[in-house]
């Protein structure tokens, strides 16, 4: 018996060892500012890349993304948005957009493609909350992302509309965003008030009314039903209606008995992802 334990613990220990897959920190540019990325590198040739970012204040590998994915042949790079966490500069939503478009670069750079094998035709741009919103606005505007994921990605353009008609809404949002600067906060905002960039800039955000610019790009979105963050109903459900109606548009909606932080479901919620990236049609 005594035997047979040890022989389970050194199992365990191989099991830690191999799902804590090795994590490269990486420092690149954005408009003038150092970010920090984390890339979980594949052990294949030529695996496909999933650039995955975070929801709103989130860090670190969430769900084991980037340890599962790499360990099942497809590199995964997340990083900390501009201003957020050990990223410089200012962050804003324009910003984030820009940070993605930085990101893209580096991992296609020569150094890096050298470095990890990265197969830059094969790149997947996906994200969580904020960043499933900052993904699928970014495919919008740039044709060349063919594939893109959005687990639980909200419309910044409705939620703008919200605001506008709740103004106790928004005021809460806005008091939640002081709380969050620098110093005694984590980000570095360049908005006095945030909700002030969205307002202004309220239809480039918006991304039920741009459906059609998603024609002949593979969309993944993910969303639980007991979402109250940001629920099908509002979000989802009617962007992949509208994605429904494009000619060429592969869409493919899973739905999950979850809330927003898919806790209960995540192993679900990787090999999912999973069978989608490498599925591919």
């Amino acid at each position: 018996m005594k035997k047979l334990l040890i022989i389970w613990f050194i199992i365990d220990i191989i099991s830690i060892v191999y799902a804590q897959k090795n994590c490269d920190t990486l420092r690149f540019q954005s408009h003038q500012s150092l970010l920090t990325g984390y890339l979980y590198p594949s052990d294949s040739p030529k695996s496909p890349t999933l650039i995955f970012t975070h929801e709103f204040m989130g860090r670190g590998d969430i769900w084991d993304i980037g340890s599962i994915l790499s360990n099942n042949g497809i590199n995964v790079f997340m990083f900390d948005f501009r201003g957020c966490f050990q990223s410089e500069g200012k962050q804003s939503l324009m910003n984030s957009q820009e940070d993605i478009e930085a990101a893209i670069n580096f991992l296609s750079s020569k150094e890096i493609v050298s470095r990890y094998d990265i197969d830059t035709s094969n790149f997947i741009l996906g994200g969580y909350s904020y960043g499933g919103h900052m993904s699928m606005l970014y495919a919008i505007y740039h044709l060349e992302i063919k594939r893109v994921i959005s687990i639980s990605g909200g419309d910044l353009g409705i939620l703008a509309e919200i605001f506008k008609s709740n103004s106790d809404l928004r005021k809460s949002y806005s008091n939640f965003f002081q709380t969050l600067k620098k110093p005694e906060g984590l980000v570095d905002f360049q908005y006095a008030d945030p909700i002030e960039e969205l307002l202004e800039n309220q239809e480039y955000f918006y991304i039920l009314k741009k459906a059609d610019k998603f024609a002949g790009t593979d969309v993944l979105l993910i969303g639980g039903k007991d979402d109250s963050t940001v629920s099908i109903e509002d979000y989802m459900l009617p962007l992949y209606r509208a994605l429904e109606k494009n000619k060429e548009q592969n869409a493919k909606f899973i739905i999950y008995q979850t809330g927003h932080s898919y806790i209960n479901v995540q192993e679900n919620l990787i090999k999912d992802i999973e069978n989608w990236i490498k599925n591919k049609k």
